[in-house]
């Protein structure tokens, strides 16, 4: 991390820009080689203290672990909603079919239904016909 420290110095003279102000004082420090340096709140210049390469291993392999199985379970979910649906079209793509052959025969009926009535008005003109004709 980069830290800037910016402070207001008031013996600074306003129309000087050569002088430089004077450096700040970081406090030392101490550190005995065998203790992990740690966070505390009276020594706050200390970073954390560091993560082994087996800690690191060990929290990647976690990670990697619960990415693995969230993403298994997201497929399962998909797959199965993917089936449900399919198998919802197919059903009411068959429902549709059924209702299309009904209407086809219904139409079929009717057709028939209209070419016997003309060949009954056809007979019955023709019936009418011949009486009203004059005998020769």
């Amino acid at each position: 991390m980069l830290f800037v420290n910016l402070q207001f110095n008031a013996d600074f003279p306003a129309d000087s820009t050569t002088q430089t102000p004077p450096p700040t004082k970081t406090p030392a420090i101490t550190q005995n080689p065998d203790t992990v340096p740690t966070v505390t709140p009276n020594n706050p210049e200390v970073g954390p203290a560091t993560q082994g390469p087996k800690d690191i291993g060990v929290t990647a392999l976690i990670g990697s672990v619960i990415t693995s199985v969230t993403s298994l379970v997201g497929f399962i979910i998909t797959t199965v909603i993917t089936w449900r649906r399919e198998k919802r079209e197919a059903s009411l793509a068959e429902v549709q079919r059924k209702k299309l052959e009904t209407e086809l025969e219904k139409s079929r009926f009717e057709l028939e239904e209209l070419k016997k009535s003309k060949v009954k008005k056809k007979k019955k003109r023709e019936a009418r016909s011949n009486k009203t004709k004059p005998v020769v």
